[in-house]
């Protein structure tokens, strides 16, 4: 079974990566013991995460992105620079990497199995998303990176994971290309799918939907 955990950002209660941070600690130590597996489901105040290509300081582009209006921090994970913010679930998914990828050293297994669970709940939105691999790495309609991923492991957890853009929010990315990809742009689920009267709701439903996937699937060799 998976545990999951839900938090959400609200101008009078933000919820700051340094928030689910703290929070991924406490509960991989609290699954280690029995190599439990849980996803914690976060809406983030507005935030540029740098990803281990990104992370030097004296780089233009750095220095550029702490100029803006957002809090900018170093991940953990691999990759390059993305938004996180309003309108879009970040997970991270904690789970013994031996178990879920069928080997000790399988993160590229883990990498694409985390997406092929997230690939079907974005078709209900999206019937035309697919996974690319390589310097696409994600999920994309023909519009725009939906999903993007990056995980770390910690002594032999996975541990960090995906975003997922839901809500259509003309402030998000703030420009900047998506995963540091030129000339990539966000799609989110809703954009023609869900009426906007409807968007709340169905933002709720998006961590159950993934948690059902995780359930019925994670033990399958993708």
């Amino acid at each position: 079974m998976w545990s999951v955990y839900i938090d959400r950002h609200s101008p009078e209660h933000p919820f700051r990566f340094s928030d689910l941070l703290k929070l991924q600690d406490e509960v991989l130590e609290s699954l280690r013991p029995n190599r439990g597996s849980a996803i914690l489901f976060a809406e983030l105040a507005p935030t540029l995460t740098l990803g281990a290509r990104q992370i030097h300081l004296g780089d233009e582009r750095t220095a550029y992105l702490r100029t803006l209006p957002i809090e900018v921090v170093a991940g953990e994970r691999g990759g390059n620079e993305t938004w996180h913010g309003p309108g879009q679930w970040v997970g991270f998914v904690l789970t013994p990497l031996l178990e879920f990828a069928g080997h000790e050293r399988g993160v590229r297994v883990a990498v694409m199995k985390m997406l092929a669970l997230l690939e079907p709940v974005a078709r209900i939105y999206l019937p035309e998303a697919a996974i690319e691999d390589g310097a696409r790495l994600g999920i994309w309609s023909p519009r725009g990176k939906v999903a993007s991923i990056g995980i770390k492991i910690r002594d032999g957890y996975t541990s960090s994971g995906f975003a997922i853009n839901c809500v259509p929010n003309p402030a998000a990315f703030l420009g900047i290309d998506p995963c540091g990809i030129a000339s990539a742009r966000p799609d989110f689920l809703f954009s023609d799918s869900v009426s906007p009267e409807k968007w709340e709701q169905e933002f709720l439903r998006i961590p159950n939907l993934i948690q059902e996937s995780f359930e019925k699937n994670a033990n399958a060799r993708i």
